[in-house]
Order: C-alpha cells, then structure tokens, then sequence
C-alpha cells in the first residue's frame, strides 16, 4: 500500500515559513507600494553613496583640471554639464561632489546620534536634579543660532599654531588627485573638522527628542517592572529602553542626513567648508554668484543636487516615521 503524502503544496505554506531574504524583498516593496516619496529618498541615498564610491570611475575628467579653452562652456557631448570659468568639467565636479556629502552626511549623523543618545538617555532616565541640570545646558546650547555655533567651532578647531584641533587644521601641502583616490586623505582633515561641529551643534535639539522617547517609554508597565525586581540601570537602558526607542532614533538619523547635508554645503558656500575640492556648496560661491545671470547652469546642476538630496532624506524619514511608529501606522 503507498504511503499517504501529507505534504502541503507551497501555496498553503505560511508567509512567517518563506526565507528571510524573501520577506525581506515583500517589505521593501511595499514600502514603495505605499510610501513611493519614502521609496524615492530611499533610492537618492542609495545614489549619493554609489556615485561617492565610484565616483573615479563615473567622472569623465579629472575635476581640478582646468582647461582654459573651454572656459564657461554650456552643456554639450563633451562636457554633459558644461564647464566651469576655469574649464573644469562640471559633471565630473557633481560627481566627485557625492564624496564629501556622503562622508559630511554619514558622519554626522554617527556623531549626533553618539552624543544625543548618551544625553537624551541618561538626562531622560535618570531624571531629578540631574534632568535639571542637563536640560539647562541644552536650553543655553539651542539659545545660540546654529550658523554662528557651527562657524565658530569651525574657526576654533581649525585655529592654532599647531594646525588646530589635533592638527586637523593643517592638512596635506599637496594638492588631492581625486582620479588617483588621493582625495580622502587630502580632504579627511577639514571633512573631520566640519563633522565635529555639524555633530556638536546637532545633537542639542535631537537630545531632547531622544529624552521624550526616554521619557515615554520609562513610564511602560515592563519597565517598571525590571525597575521593581531590581534590575540594575544598564540592564535597564540598554535591554529594555534602548531597543524601544530605536524606531525614533532612526527617523531622527535620517532627517538629521539631510539637515547635514545642507548646513555642509551652507558653509562651503560661505567659504569655511571643505577647500580645494569640489563640493555642491562650494560650487555655487565665488565667481558663480557673478556669472549666474549669463550661466545659469552653474547653479542649476549644484542647486538640483542639493535640493534632491535634501527633500530625498526628509520624504525617506517621514516615510520611516510613518511605517514604525505604530500611532501613525494606516493613518496617511
């Protein structure tokens, strides 16, 4: 007699039995099925970072090569967004550009999240006097506008007769050869410099987010149960607070990417950024606030760039708010 096949065809397997990676696949096409701006930042993240990689090998010139002959050329077949008034070729200046934002961006929102979330956690769970206290620094930090903070830490950092800050300051006498990957070790000493001040300055306001996330969540019945049974304060914070206010922490990043973003190219534009290498801010000051009536591309391609940047990060974290804050869940 043969053996009765008890097996299930596939299409009665559950969902929870698929493989991980298959799940996965779901999730991130529904979350451009339904939040497709979300699904757009997210796709402007991916290609800032790529293009940042791989930017040696998309550019078509080196962009710190001038070329006097083809000064304040319009977009064409040979340059594809024109030249600069030094006959740089623009496109390869926007690509190697994605360098310095992705380094600025990323390490930014490391910093700010490093130092908010030791503040807002420890200010937000200890709470009393402490709470106090902290919170009356902050208060004093946020007073100040974020411009004048973030270009005195800058001035201050990169002053001294030892090159600032660790030396950072000083940098390489050399000039970068971008083509030849020479650019990170050219510009990692004023990209450090602008981290620490963009991270410094940021992470005021986004500690007093992360310590009402604190907040809320210390008042949940399984906290004060640990709290009741003794369970010591980093058990607490860090098994049981931590992970509850992570979904907040990453909404935060994102949107703090795209705020870093902005200020980095706010003052490259003013001048005290990243130097002698091509950057978006940077790209729209000196000569090009002359030359912008007659050559508008000049600040079309750096604006755009900017701008998609921008408003990708910001639609990517309104999306993530949406999809893991479960009050907002089904709500727009």
């Amino acid at each position: 007699m043969a053996a009765l096949d008890t097996s299930l065809p596939e299409s009665f397997m559950r969902s929870s039995d698929a493989p991980r990676y298959v799940k996965a696949g779901k999730g991130v096409l529904r979350f451009f099925r339904t939040k497709p701006l979300g699904g757009f930042g997210a796709l402007v993240l991916v290609l800032i970072m790529g293009v940042g990689a791989f930017s040696p090998w998309i550019a078509t010139h080196d962009p710190n090569v001038a070329d006097l002959n083809h000064i304040l050329e319009g977009p064409s077949s040979a340059h594809w967004f024109g030249t600069d008034f030094n006959g740089r070729d623009y496109f390869s200046r926007i690509v190697f550009g994605c360098q310095v934002t992705a380094m600025v961006g990323l390490g930014t929102v490391i910093l700010t999240a490093i130092l908010s979330l030791s503040v807002g956690l420890m200010s937000g769970y200890f709470g009393g006097k402490f709470d106090f206290i902290i919170q009356r620094f902050v208060d004093i930090w946020l007073s100040f506008p974020a411009i004048f903070l973030i270009l005195t830490l800058v001035a201050v950092l990169q002053s001294g007769s030892g090159g600032g800050f660790f030396g950072l300051g000083r940098g390489p006498e050399v000039g970068p050869n971008p083509v030849n990957g020479d650019w990170f070790w050219y510009t990692f000493p004023r990209t450090t410099i602008v981290i620490l001040a963009l991270g410094v300055v940021g992470a005021g306001g986004a500690s007093r987010v992360i310590r009402s996330a604190v907040l809320g969540t210390k008042a949940f019945p399984y906290v004060e149960a640990a709290i009741v049974v003794g369970a010591n304060h980093p058990r607490i914070i860090l098994k049981h607070i931590l992970p509850n206010i992570m979904p907040t922490v990453i909404v935060l990043a994102t949107i703090q990417l795209g705020t870093a973003i902005l200020a980095e190219a706010t003052i490259s534009f003013l001048g005290v950024g990243v130097t002698n290498f091509p950057t978006w801010g940077q790209m729209l000051s000196g000569r090009t606030r002359e030359l912008a009536e007659t050559h508008l591309y000049l600040v079309v391609f750096p604006g755009t760039a900017i701008f998609l940047a921008v408003f990708g990060f910001n639609m990517l974290g309104d999306a993530l708010r949406d999809v893991l804050d479960p009050r907002l869940r089904g709500t727009r």
